[in-house]
């Protein structure tokens, strides 16, 4: 079996003087499916003038039962074939004969070929965390390249094709994603493509039946500017280059359903907060032109943590965006457990996956949902009484009355902010008492002044310390999902 092996290794590159490949499947590719449940694979190419092959014969096995057997004609030394294979869970292999004297000589092997979809994970760390953990593995998984960080694509990288998606790194040492020890933020790693991304492949793969292909180009720490596109620049010399490449090197850049994003945290700088919203329309341009099937992208509002003061402005102009974007949906990250002040746990990435799958299944797979899968969103706040405020959300929520922390608990009555115009510096502790009612949060407040706008959490510490928010929430009651902060939003008199 060892000999078999190497020889048919070697096969493609025996024959590279008779025959030119233009296009060939490769061992473990994925093709795109189209809206009839079908990929197209394609056989084409020219053969040497001092060669005269009768003809070349193409045998198609799915799940290693022959299924296939066809003949392909050359015509003036040039010759092309296209075959039809059905998405689902099943593996295709495709064997290239050259017939000459009645004999059929292999000279082309590609295995475990799928069809499914593809989809684009980038950002900075909290895109692509991987971890000593993420074991899961699975056939029908599979991924395209290097995941490189910062780090230009080499030559040995052009090398690493196709294989099966990871979450997991060869040098991830230890559960630690702040150590920086484990290898999970700036190491190459083949096929990688973070924890929540491989948890993601797992559930759509068990869920449709349907093979998947997610490429990650996350850059940790990468500010917006970092994941743009910028011509001037040898393309692997940028994040955004070395992701096109891949993707185009994988047959995949006008097939790629949905791209995912989480960024923002290096951009919680005034300089940098206030060219977000134009950056970002900027890179979005750049990702509708040069993958152009992108049918959704999925934006993270980020969670208070690492980076500088302007949280939440980030947090609100992210918000602004998905309101500006018909293609654009958002996620929060707000009451995800295992946060530890800047990244999260393994369990806290996998539930990344589980909230993001409804949006999938409802987008691409036409699934009605008899359930709400959105965060709640803030959508009106007026005086509703002399010292009361009202807050209407989208949906009936719920809210934590206080989050304890080493023997201290935060009240939410003190994550409330509010302020008289919309450059002041807003103020707490004015609230008496608050409580949920259906959609709606009442708030009765200790004084009788008129306040123009209203926050809710800090941009990043409990007030009067350096301790990082991580609650109390306010939640979805039906999906029990973290609430979208919102950052001063208007009061209506």
């Amino acid at each position: 079996m060892k000999n078999l092996f190497l020889i048919l290794f070697l096969i493609p590159y025996i024959f590279i003087g008779q025959i030119n490949f233009d296009k060939v499947p490769e061992n473990f590719q994925l093709f795109p499916r189209d809206e009839n449940n079908d990929s197209h694979v394609v056989f084409s190419g020219n053969i040497s003038n001092n060669i005269d092959f009768e003809e070349l014969i193409l045998k198609i096995f799915k799940d290693n039962v022959l299924i296939e057997k066809k003949s392909i004609e050359i015509l003036n030394k040039k010759f092309s074939s296209i075959s039809v294979i059905k998405a689902g869970l099943f593996q295709y292999k495709f064997e290239l004969f050259k017939k000459q004297d009645n004999k059929e000589e292999l000279i082309y092997l590609a295995d475990n070929i799928v069809s499914g979809d593809a989809y684009l994970i980038t950002g900075q760390s909290n895109s692509h965390a991987s971890h000593i953990k993420s074991i899961y593995s699975n056939q029908y998984a599979r991924s395209f390249g290097v995941k490189t960080g910062y780090e230009t694509y080499s030559e040995n990288d052009k090398k690493i094709r196709w294989g099966l998606a990871t979450g997991n790194c060869k040098d991830c040492k230890s559960d630690n994603f702040i150590s920086g020890n484990d290898g999970a933020w700036f190491v190459k790693n083949s096929y990688g493509v973070g924890v929540w991304g491989i948890e993601l492949a797992k559930l759509l793969i068990e869920k449709y039946k349907i093979p998947v292909c997610i490429i990650n180009g996350g850059s940790g720490s990468s500010t917006i500017e970092e994941n743009m596109l910028y011509p001037e620049q040898i393309s692997l010399e940028t994040s955004f280059g070395r992701l096109a490449y891949r993707t185009d090197q994988a047959g995949l850049k006008n097939d790629i359903k949905a791209i995912f994003y989480h960024q923002g945290e290096s951009d919680t700088y005034q300089k940098n907060s206030l060219a977000y919203t134009d950056n970002f329309e900027i890179l979005k341009n750049d990702w509708n032109r040069v993958y152009k099937g992108v049918k959704k992208i999925y934006l993270f509002q980020i969670h208070p943590g690492c980076g500088g003061d302007y949280q939440s402005e980030i947090r609100e102009i992210q918000n602004m965006i998905y309101k500006k974007y018909n293609d654009v949906e958002i996620m929060s990250t707000t009451a995800i457990l295992g946060h530890d002040g800047c990244h999260f746990s393994f369990e806290g990435y996998k539930e990344f996956a589980k909230r993001i799958l409804p949006l999938i299944s409802r987008d691409f797979f036409d699934e009605k949902q008899s359930a709400i899968i959105t965060p709640p969103q803030l959508l009106k706040t007026y005086y509703s009484g002399n010292k009361e405020i009202t807050l209407s959300f989208d949906q009936p929520v719920k809210i934590e009355q206080y989050y304890e922390l080493n023997g201290i608990k935060y009240l939410m009555n003190n994550q409330f902010f509010f302020s008289s115009d919309n450059k002041t510096t807003t103020v707490q502790g004015v609230v008496e008492n608050i409580n949920a009612k259906k959609n709606k949060i009442i708030i009765k407040l200790k004084t009788e002044k008129k306040y123009s706008y209203i926050s809710w959490m800090p941009g990043k510490f409990y007030e009067n310390s350096n301790i990082i928010y991580n609650g109390p929430w306010i939640k979805g009651i039906e999906s029990n999902i973290g609430a979208l902060s919102f950052f001063k939003r208007k009061i209506n008199q």
